[in-house]
């Protein structure tokens, strides 16, 4: 926990107090727990703000890999010819240079985003609090109109990943908003 310093801080306080005068002009406890809840407060909101600014950074990032990939695969043409090659090549050399989270599933799914999302400046405007795996499990989804869907609703009802999760496995925007076929 962020605050067993806290509790160990109080506990050293406490224990060093005890044999101090009624003069010393030592912050009593509860003035000091409210002084340390603060600052686990503040040093809270920084690692909150650090992790957006990190999960914010991922996404451009991979939203850029997925733009280039999908440019070097069509190289101005419309259609690509030669795209899983690519993918799988580009997949060895990255997972070799940095590790894991680069597979050929992974890059595919770069693709895909930036092929839904073509302008990522639309996309911080309008999911902002959506997390990459907000968006890798909305691409699993077949209708690009259910996936835009799923992340809208995720980012204004601040659908935690377990929630979207359980809204695609149920199907709810096919229960909900597809119209029946008639026969």
């Amino acid at each position: 926990n962020a605050c067993i310093w806290h509790a160990f801080f109080v506990f050293l306080y406490e224990k060093g107090t005890k044999d101090m005068s009624e003069k010393n002009t030592v912050p009593t406890t509860e003035m000091h727990s409210a002084f340390v809840g603060e600052v686990c407060a503040i040093v809270e909101e920084g690692r909150q703000k650090a992790c957006s600014a990190v999960n914010s950074a991922m996404i451009e990032t991979y939203w850029r890999v997925g733009q280039r990939i999908v440019e070097e695969e069509q190289r101005g043409k419309e259609r690509a010819e030669y795209g899983e090659q690519l993918i799988n090549h580009l997949s060895a050399r990255l997972t070799h240079e940095y590790g894991a989270g680069f597979s050929a599933r992974y890059l595919r799914a770069f693709r895909k985003f930036y092929i839904l999302m073509p302008d990522i400046e639309i996309w911080k405007s309008r999911f902002p609090n959506l997390t990459w795996t907000h968006i890798f499990r909305s691409l699993r989804v077949g209708d690009d109109t259910a996936i835009r869907w799923y992340l809208q609703m995720a980012s204004q009802e601040m659908w935690s990943v377990r929630t979207l999760e359980r809204n695609i496995s149920t199907q709810y925007f096919e229960r909900h908003f597809k119209q029946p076929q008639l026969p």
